[in-house]
């Protein structure tokens, strides 16, 4: 017999799934009279099933495991202590929410001709920017044809995942889910995430998971011996600064937040690197993070999610009128944003 709905939720929070994903995925066309048809019940079941990642046979006895698809593909970076269905669901969830994404989104407008570092952050200086941002880098990601949106809803109730890159017809999907306040860090994942698909390291079907959960992921260094992150983070790290190992050194009396931002906005000028960027690398200069967000709060004026920022962009880049109906609404869910 096919699940009811309050069964499938009750098997799904029984996965682990939060509850968040959960309503995301259940289709907005639900309703008391679909409840008691058993077609539309069994439409349900591939509905949550397609949109999570799961197989969906393993959902219509209700009293097994759920079989992701997906999981062999994916390359998992920085692994701390994830179990195999956490990371079999993460690998499904980005997948279907992947090819969501993939549908809706433009095709690239241009093409990087030199992917080093240098010569990307020269082009985007030379078209008149003071310094390299997450604007900057949101744009260029979309012009070249590489989408990039922040999951707000994520499977588990734990985010243990910093960003994914999902190779989709022959094009990658950039997906983050860390978030922040400030702009620098996730700056930073976006051009480490770049530098993934710039570099050659995505196969035809390896999905790259980095699921290192760093408060600040400037300051975290390769040293795991994986050659790939340790080449991302420096090319990330070039990007944004122009120097794959820069360097603050602190001077003189300790420095307090108002003077860190003061100095910050006159390197920004002279050295041509985001004023946020210098804050947070002065942190890991000193290890004196309390001056540093000190510094971020004053040269941003007032926090703010950066989630938002992101999504905003890709709502303005996607078409979803290219997706049905019930898959449109699932991304809008899992973007944060109202259905469209």
């Amino acid at each position: 017999m096919t699940a009811q709905g309050a069964e499938l939720r009750r098997v799904l929070r029984r996965f682990g799934f939060a509850d968040g994903a959960v309503e995301a995925a259940w289709p907005r066309w639900w309703s008391d009279e679909a409840e008691a048809s058993a077609s539309a019940r069994a439409e349900l079941v591939f509905n949550v099933a397609r949109n999570l990642g799961i197989d969906p046979t393993s959902l219509l006895t209700l009293d097994g495991e759920p079989r992701f698809v997906w999981r062999p593909e994916a390359r998992f970076k920085r692994l701390i202590n994830e179990n195999e269905r956490e990371l079999a669901g993460i690998t499904a969830f980005g997948r279907a929410v992947a090819t969501a994404v993939a549908v809706a989104a433009p095709q690239p407008q241009a093409v990087i001709e030199d992917t080093s570092p240098a010569r990307i952050r020269a082009e985007i200086l030379a078209s008149g920017r003071p310094y390299v941002d997450l604007a900057d880098l949101l744009s260029l990601c979309w012009v070249i044809g590489l989408p990039v949106i922040h999951l707000h809803v994520f499977p588990w109730p734990q985010k243990r995942m910093a960003a994914m890159i999902v190779p989709l017809r022959e094009r990658p999907i950039m997906l983050l889910a860390k978030d922040a306040q400030y702009p620098p860090a996730i700056s930073f994942y976006v051009a480490h995430e770049l530098a993934h698909v710039v570099l050659g390291h995505l196969g035809t079907e390896d999905i790259i998971v980095d699921l290192d959960e760093a408060d600040d992921p400037i300051d975290r260094r390769s040293d795991d011996g994986d050659q790939e992150e340790a080449a991302a983070d420096r090319f990330a790290l070039e990007l944004l600064t122009g120097s794959p190992e820069p360097e603050v050194v602190a001077s003189g009396a300790k420095a307090n937040a108002t003077r860190l931002a003061a100095a910050a906005r006159e390197a920004a000028t002279r050295d041509q690197i985001e004023p946020g960027v210098i804050a947070e690398l002065y942190g890991f200069a000193t290890g004196d993070w309390k001056v540093a967000v000190g510094a971020l709060k004053a040269i941003y004026n007032e926090p703010k999610p950066v989630w938002k920022e992101i999504n905003a962009l890709a709502l303005s880049e996607l078409d979803l009128d290219l997706l049905p109906r019930d898959s449109a609404d699932y991304l809008a869910a899992v973007m944060g944003v109202a259905s469209v």
